[in-house]
């Protein structure tokens, strides 16, 4: 039997949804979203195909802790393993947001030679969880865009082994995924990453590069 999804939970991620959508950060039907409620291992997707503009609570599919859909024939999202991923990670985690944006989409390519984005004496890094000084480093990993989810997970998978105090990762010119314990954290860290990464192409735009503390490229 599937886990139950309290109505207004669903409700709040339903209208994050469109707030996402309407900030041009969910194109048409592009991206994907998750809920899970506390002490529940299957988790609640967006169903996949559907425009993000008049996404509604009915259009989340239940799926179990792999991914497979709970007693409904609806597809849900292509990339239902990375969220997998992220919740067997962080059991604390109740909300996976994943959004397309030009500026992520764009600053993702340009550094996924690099593989990584820095983000090192913003102010705003103190809206992510665990940091209180603007003087603290962010390191947000960019990994190769694969249409083999399964295996991009395993990749995901062992940097985080490595890294466990990872806040988000990028797809490379795909996307950014980020997590949150509720539905109003996650949007706060989707709204926060993506104000940074803006603000590396601002600086760059008016030619000045950024070039982050020593201790921070590594």
């Amino acid at each position: 039997m599937a886990s139950s999804l309290n109505l207004t939970h669903a409700q709040e991620l339903a209208a994050a949804v469109r707030f996402l959508h309407g900030r041009s950060w969910a194109p048409a039907t592009s991206s994907n979203y998750s809920i899970r409620e506390v002490g529940q291992s299957d988790f609640f997707i967006s169903q996949s195909g559907v425009d993000k503009g008049s996404f509604e609570e009915k259009h989340l599919v239940p799926v179990d802790a792999h991914g497979a859909p709970i007693n409904d024939t609806r597809r849900p999202s292509a990339e239902t393993l990375l969220h997998c991923l992220i919740y067997r990670r962080r059991p604390e985690v109740h909300c996976v947001l994943h959004t397309h944006t030009v500026v992520n989409t764009a600053l993702s390519y340009a550094e996924a030679e690099r593989g990584k984005i820095v983000l090192a004496g913003f102010e705003l890094n103190k809206a992510l969880p665990g940091i209180s000084t603007h003087e603290s480093v962010v390191k947000i990993p960019v990994f190769a865009n694969s249409q083999d989810i399964g295996t991009l997970a395993e990749e995901i998978g062992r940097y985080w082994d490595l890294h466990p105090d990872m806040q988000g990762f990028l797809l490379a010119g795909h996307g950014l995924y980020t997590w949150g314990v509720s539905v109003a954290e996650a949007k706060r860290h989707v709204e926060v990453l993506e104000f940074l990464f803006e603000t590396l192409l601002t600086l760059r735009r008016y030619g000045f590069p950024y070039i982050p503390p020593l201790n921070a490229i590594a």
